[in-house]
């Protein structure tokens, strides 16, 4: 057993006691928990888990269900059926979501049920709301057993009450939660101030007596209300946050979103006396949560601008390293014509401006084909077909996109600026992509393949598309071309290339 103490010198918020078969989850829980003064206990297996909930008496556990020998059902159902436990609420979290696990944790004793991989604040808000539900149901069952006991002496037992329900009604006006509570026959007993504003009562007194017949205009919500309760008190089994969202009365008249638990109230003897209801206002964190999503969603599409998607929802994953081979990828190169003298004619400014329309002409030549751009390099743009989601048609789209740039040129007329030309390569082959080291990603290709694309691109001609033989045997059946020859290639000697002219009619 391990003892994590908080980071602060304060006193903890409550003692928890974690149970999981996996050490390092164990541990980053506790870390975490610890962080938020919680004193935390773990263990990691289900028969040293009920030796420990004994001797510590915690306030609170976490209970995994897949652990070796004796599982979470298990050391629940032990725990419940021990009177030195069994007040000690459980909270199951597993990575199991099926409906008959979710039944069978809450039939074993369990109050609540949190699925793997699970949000941090989530599980902070359930475990102080069970921390809350238990002192509650604590103080209510004290104030209860006191008034069983001391009901022998009529005069006694009536000071005593009276005395009682101060303490009790100065508690529960001053939770933040609405709480209220009602016999087996679903009649308001009573309730706190909170529950009793939102309600538009005058008083909490108001409420006692009543149904929700009588508080609901709409006949068909007080049922639903009433169908709920009934199947607490009949299964004896808690309904815990149920989410609802409601318009509030008033001048605002602004939506809240609202946790509602209920459970059973129990006498001494077990049997089900009525029900407590406890409301919790969530609109604040449920704000949090929609305007988080929305800078999510924000960050997400800057991601998908400078990687694919396949690569940002790998990152996603937390895949460290991301490097594939594809076998048939189509690269091309395509350079802006004397750029680097027209550079020095005109201002920096001009320059990101007149390279900023042409290279978002070809974003949308891109787009348009479904090819991936993958960086531009000075005056230089690079775009590949067949990856990172592998396509057999890549060399057809890339010679598409690339006659498609021809047209688009010959038409792009620069304010102020002589028309510009391009020259263009292409090459079809393996390549290796991925995206390496630890800062500013950039999805990037390597091989010989990007190499001969390069050159197809740096030895052809203005105005012009070079293609290698291995893109040429791919395309001929539908588009023209005109044979080059044999073309001295750097690092290569000397390689038949070939111009790529134009799509073939269909005849």
């Amino acid at each position: 057993m391990t003892d994590h103490a908080p980071l602060s010198e304060n006193l903890p918020k409550a003692t928890l006691l974690l149970v999981d078969d996996r050490p390092d989850n164990l541990d980053l829980l506790s870390r975490l928990l610890s962080r938020k003064q919680y004193q935390t206990y773990s263990v990691t297996d289900g028969e040293k888990a009920v030796k420990v909930a004994k001797q510590l008496q915690p306030d609170l556990i976490l209970l995994d269900i897949n652990m070796p020998g004796v599982d979470g059902f298990e050391v629940c159902r032990r725990l419940k059926a021990d009177s030195a436990t069994e007040g000690i609420p459980i909270i199951f979290v597993s990575v199991f979501d099926g409906v008959l696990d979710k039944v069978k944790a809450f039939a074993s004793g369990g109050v609540d049920y949190i699925t793997k991989p699970f949000q941090f604040a989530e599980i902070l808000a359930r475990i102080d709301n069970q921390l809350k539900l238990k002192q509650l149901q604590e103080q209510l069952e004290a104030q209860n057993a006191k008034l069983q006991a001391e009901i022998r002496d009529r005069v006694q037992a009536e000071e005593a009450l009276r005395q009682k329900e101060q303490y009790l009604r100065l508690i529960l006006d001053n939770i933040p939660q609405q709480v209220f509570w009602k016999d087996t026959n679903l009649v308001f007993k009573g309730c706190n101030k909170n529950w009793s504003d939102a309600a538009q009562l005058d008083s909490t007194e108001d409420v006692i007596g009543r149904t929700d017949y009588d508080l609901f205009s709409d006949p068909e919500i007080a049922e639903q209300f009433r169908v709920q309760d009934r199947r607490i008190i009949e299964t004896n089994s808690p309904e815990l946050h149920r989410i609802a969202k409601k318009q509030k009365a008033g001048a605002d008249g602004r939506q809240i979103w609202l946790d509602i638990n209920k459970l059973p109230i129990h006498d001494e003897n077990g049997n089900v006396i009525g029900i407590l209801g406890v409301l919790e206002d969530i609109t604040q964190r449920k704000l949090a949560e929609e305007a988080l999503q929305v800078e999510k969603q924000k960050s997400e599409r800057l991601l998908l601008n400078i990687l694919p998607q396949a690569i940002v929802d790998r990152l996603k994953r937390l895949e460290s390293e991301i490097a594939d081979r594809f076998d048939d990828a189509t690269v091309m190169f395509a350079d802006i014509v004397g750029f680097t003298a027209l550079s020095s004619e005109i201002s920096p400014v001009e320059v990101v401006n007149l390279l900023n329309q042409v290279f978002s002409m070809f974003d949308r030549l891109a787009d348009k084909h479904r090819l991936e751009k993958i960086k531009t390099i000075g005056d230089a743009y690079m775009v590949a077909g067949g990856l990172p989601i592998p396509r057999s048609d890549s060399p057809n789209a890339v010679a598409n996109m690339a006659l498609d740039i021809l047209e688009a040129m010959a038409q792009f007329q620069p304010e102020g600026n002589k028309s510009l030309e391009i020259r263009i390569g292409i090459n079809t082959g393996p390549v290796v992509a991925g995206v390496i080291g630890i800062k500013k990603f950039i999805y990037d290709l390597w091989g010989d393949t990007v190499n001969v694309a390069s050159r197809m691109e740096s030895t052809g001609v203005p105005g012009r598309i070079q293609v290698s033989e291995n893109t040429y045997l791919r395309l001929r059946q539908s588009f023209d071309f005109e044979e080059r020859g044999l073309t001295p290639i750097k690092g290569k000697g000397t390689l038949r290339t070939y111009w790529l002219v134009g799509r073939k009619e269909r005849g």
